[in-house]
């Protein structure tokens, strides 16, 4: 950790020293005094309320209440050079919650540094490293929870190509929502056994991290193509590809295909793969309301090794994705998965209603999944406030695992 510190260190002093005025871009400060002072801070302060019913007989239903929040700050930009941080806090208000269902999600009590970063821009190349947040196919942190999810991280993004953005990079740390966080999809990140139930720390992603690279180009008219390797060494390579065709029409339909690969280094796990389809269109009659439907398959028989879908709880890119399971059933070997939906969105109001259904070939493991979600985005006085609700119906074949989700959120930005 100290070389790592020492490295960044010498990189700040070189930029500061080594670069002439005439690399700055547009929006440079000039000054090191300017550099920290035309900074910008932001954070947000969240209070969420989360309850979930069992069916099966001896469950306990589960209530827990969580507030906190996080606070951010970026300096300006000084020859190229940008230094980030945030920190997050969350604290339990009340909790009734016997089974410990919440203990991986909400259940903490702390403060973490979540971001940490030297952000390096010259010309169409932007180098980023340190602690940060992330969203990509195969790699994504999730913000469901109170505790936001974080990697350390070291990447390089281009786009000189025109229309198209090239990054690479090497993850070497995940931070969980808390420290008794445990994904089984993600077994090979090293994490923690013994959780006191603070928010989670950074814990190694294997033995030797994780290499993506990344392509995104939108250089024909209406066609949006992305694809992503990534690589945990020695442990799972996996390959993610989606394009997505919107056609030039007032109600603007579009289509969209996407697909996994999934190569374990284990020999005992077989390689798999998901293929995934998906259709929408925006009613004409009724402002603001789309109609959308997709569909996913995963190879392969019951019992045999599920598709990866990368690291994070934010990298669920299929288009059979949930609220409350994240519609992860649909990587498991041999599963079929459909979802018919609609959603509105206009002035400030926002929601979706989903059906989703998961056709998993083992015994009794089928599963139909109903999920609401709502937005409001509050204006006037209260600008910045926003609340929602989720609920979600776990309907499934065995009818012990049925479940209700109710998730609430207040939220002013700031």
């Amino acid at each position: 950790m100290e070389k790592r510190l020492s490295v960044i260190g010498l990189a700040v002093v070189t930029g500061l020293a080594g670069f002439s005025s005439t690399a700055m871009a547009d929006g440079d400060v000039t000054t090191l005094k300017d550099w920290f002072a035309k900074g910008d801070v932001k954070g947000a302060l969240k209070s969420y309320y989360f309850a979930q019913d069992f069916d099966g007989a001896g469950k306990n239903d589960s209530r827990i209440w969580v507030n906190g929040g996080y606070l951010s700050y970026s300096t300006g930009t000084f020859n190229g050079l940008r230094l980030g941080g945030e920190f997050q806090a969350s604290f339990v208000g009340s909790k009734d919650d016997l089974d410990g269902k919440t203990a991986g999600s909400l259940d903490a009590e702390g403060a973490v540094l979540s971001e940490a970063y030297l952000q390096y821009d010259l010309n169409n190349t932007r180098f980023k490293g340190g602690r940060q947040h992330f969203a990509s196919p195969l790699v994504a942190n999730s913000g469901s929870r109170l505790i936001k999810e974080s990697f350390e991280m070291y990447s390089l993004k281009n786009s000189d190509i025109p229309d198209t953005e090239v990054t690479a990079g090497w993850v070497s740390k995940y931070q969980t929502r808390t420290d008794k966080s445990f994904y089984g999809d993600n077994a090979f990140v090293r994490f923690e056994t013994n959780g006191t139930g603070r928010p989670g720390d950074f814990y190694d992603v294997g033995d030797d991290g994780m290499w993506i690279l990344s392509v995104k180009n939108s250089s024909l008219g209406g066609l949006d193509l992305q694809a992503q390797y990534a690589d945990v060494v020695d442990e799972v390579r996996g390959i993610y590809a989606d394009a997505k065709y919107s056609f030039d029409a007032a109600y603007r339909p579009y289509v969209a295909a996407q697909y996994y690969h999934t190569d374990w280094d284990d020999a005992a796990l077989d390689n798999n793969d998901l293929v995934g389809l998906k259709a929408g269109v925006r009613l004409p009659a009724l402002a603001g309301v789309d109609l959308f439907a997709g569909y996913t398959t995963a190879g392969g028989d019951a019992g045999d090794a599920r598709v990866f879908r990368g690291l994070g709880q934010g990298a669920y890119y299929q288009y059979t994705a949930t609220t409350k399971t994240a519609g992860v059933g649909a990587f498991e070997a041999g599963t079929d998965a459909y979802q018919l939906g609609i959603a509105y969105k206009n002035a400030g109001v926002s929601g979706r209603l989903l059906y989703t259904a998961f056709d998993n070939p083992a015994a009794g493991a089928d599963l139909d999944e109903w999920t609401l979600n709502f937005q409001y985005k509050f204006g006037g006085q209260f600008e910045n406030l926003v609340a929602s609700v989720d609920f979600s119906i776990l309907d499934y074949e065995n009818s012990a695992n049925d479940a209700t989700d109710l998730r609430t959120r207040l939220i002013y930005n700031f």
